[in-house]
């Protein structure tokens, strides 16, 4: 099994929605002792992992899909229970707004969003460098298969590009997911456009950088995942969601 965040994080939930409040360690395990986690997704866990399943119980936290109770007069903040919000993104196996607006399009989707975080959080320079790409494909994938040729072409008032052989530009992808998921804002446009030039420019640096000895930097990889996510978040979901 390919351990992920996602993974951790829908595993966590599935602990707690099965078993009420949770310390975060009989979650997580310590030392030689297995938590929830392991035992759930039958696997062993050396420091490493546990330190990911760290990171995916804090985001969830963070998120608000699972909350402290405060209830326990030595150790308050680390018992922890599943919230509604919580239950609901377990049943959708969404975790947030974006992966619920992407899975109606197609799962793979959901999957390479949570690759290319997991990726980052690798901090290898091969893996950065393939979260970069990754959210340039995100953005790719979703136009082609949610914005596709014969949709787009038969669109009310499609007129073609005459620079492209398919007459297709990306604009036209990016217009045609906003009329059918989120609104016709000319400003949503303008900013998923540019967020599109910034994922690319981002993409295009680091593979000039594959073969060079500089190391790709944690924070710009994740500026260009945030921008993929901007750019997927302005056409994909209405303004007041």
């Amino acid at each position: 099994m390919k351990l992920t965040v996602r993974t951790l994080k829908l595993a966590i939930l599935e602990a707690l929605a099965f078993g009420g409040k949770l310390h975060k360690f009989n979650l997580i395990g310590r030392g030689s002792s297995p938590g929830n986690l392991e035992l759930g997704l039958g696997i062993t866990m050396d420091s490493e992992k546990r330190a990911l399943a760290d990171q995916a119980f804090e985001q969830l936290k963070t998120d608000g899909l699972i909350q402290a109770t405060y209830d326990d007069s030595v150790d308050p903040a680390a018992w922890v229970r599943i919230t509604d919000a919580g239950r609901n993104a377990l049943d959708r196996k969404c975790l947030d707004d974006l992966d619920h607006a992407l899975s109606r399009i197609s799962d793979t989707l959901v999957e390479l969003r949570a690759g290319a975080w997991s990726a980052v959080l690798s901090r290898q320079p091969d893996s950065l460098r393939q979260a970069a790409h990754s959210g340039r494909e995100l953005i790719d994938q979703t136009l082609k298969l949610g914005a596709p040729d014969d949709a787009v072409r038969a669109a009310k008032g499609f007129v073609p590009d005459k620079k492209g052989n398919s007459g297709i530009t990306r604009r036209h992808r990016l217009r045609h997911l906003m009329f059918k998921h989120a609104s016709s804002s000319d400003s949503q446009l303008k900013v998923a456009e540019k967020a599109c030039e910034l994922v690319e420019a981002a993409d295009d640096r680091l593979k000039g950088l594959a073969h060079s000895r500089p190391v790709p930097q944690v924070k710009h990889v994740e500026d260009s995942l945030h921008a993929a996510e901007i750019a997927l978040r302005s056409v994909l979901l209405r303004e007041d969601a």
